[in-house]
């Protein structure tokens, strides 16, 4: 299985550490917070991490020089312009190749989730996109997913004002697609 890895922010939140080193890369536990997130994707049978890259590649050419982290193939598909979610998600995948389900995960995030129980679900219920979701207390200050009883997403709400919506889950920065979906992204060229 394969897996993107976005990580082409500008991690303006943690400023003035990120002026010379993207937050993936920023240490935990003295060991690279991208590294985490890889060993966790390796150890659920990832075998090849694409990481869409954006702003400041060089240091992750730098800090993989062989191509490799934990055991986990990389691939490094560069942006040529800033895209969104959606669009970095559909250049990285495309550049890489991808033509089966693959996990995409945000470059910031650690997390316990078991990949290969969200894989199982999201093949379970023969859907073209899965979402890991989180409840929060507050969620104004994320991108809130509202569901129907079946768990199908209906809408996503932006940082919403307060009574905008009832639902209180956002997303957790893990999904399983299918490569259909890029049929439906932003197709950039390099």
């Amino acid at each position: 299985m394969q897996a993107v890895i976005l990580v082409g922010g500008f991690g303006t939140r943690l400023r003035p550490l990120t002026f010379t080193t993207p937050k993936p890369l920023l240490p935990i536990a003295n060991v690279r917070q991208l590294e985490h997130l890889i060993a966790s994707l390796g150890a659920a049978g990832v075998t090849r991490a694409v990481l869409a890259l954006g702003f400041k590649p060089e240091p992750f050419f730098q800090a993989f020089p062989d191509g490799v982290c934990a055991g986990v193939q990389l691939h490094y598909a560069v942006e040529p312009e800033p895209l969104d979610t959606a669009g970095a998600i559909g250049f990285a995948a495309r550049d890489a190749g991808i033509d089966d389900t693959f996990i995409v995960m945000n470059g910031d995030i650690l997390s316990d989730l078991d990949l290969n129980s969200l894989v199982a679900f999201h093949r379970a219920r023969g859907a073209e996109g899965t979402l890991h979701l989180t409840p929060v207390e507050d969620p104004s200050q994320y991108g809130v997913v509202e569901t129907d009883g079946d768990g199908w997403v209906k809408r996503f709400v932006e940082k919403p004002a307060p009574g905008e919506t009832d639902s209180r889950v956002i997303n957790a920065g893990t999904y399983v697609l299918e490569p259909s979906v890029l049929d439906r992204m932003p197709h950039l060229q390099k």
